[in-house]
């Protein structure tokens, strides 16, 4: 079994591409992945209502209460995603389910096809 473990999106992106079958994501990205995973699963609708929010310095409190108040997502879970990045995070959860996760360990199994 092809297994890789990750601290960053980077690593984390091209482990995906590279088709790993198990990937261990390590430390804070671990945490951001597991808060961030319900916005992978939900509707289109929403994820355009995110990916439209302003996440600027200044306005990420702003308009990550706005998106929660309009999605019902907690705003710690809005800004891990756009922390992880939409794209990125969409991609991993399309091909990988979870396998489990531990506060700084979050570990992903490629779905079977």
């Amino acid at each position: 079994m092809k297994t890789i473990k990750v601290t960053t999106k980077h690593e984390l992106e091209k482990a995906k591409d590279a088709g790993y079958e198990e990937i261990h994501i390590i430390g804070e990205l671990a945490d951001q992945m597991h808060r961030s995973k319900k916005i992978a699963y939900a509707s289109t609708g929403v994820l355009a209502a995110l990916a439209a929010a302003p996440f600027t310095v200044g306005g990420s409190m702003i308009a990550g209460a706005s998106v929660a108040a309009m999605t019902g997502f907690e705003i710690a879970a809005i800004i891990a995603a756009t922390s992880v990045g939409l794209t990125l995070l969409l991609a991993v959860f399309k091909d990988y389910e979870e396998v489990s996760y531990c506060e700084g360990s979050f570990v992903l199994k490629k779905k079977q096809s």
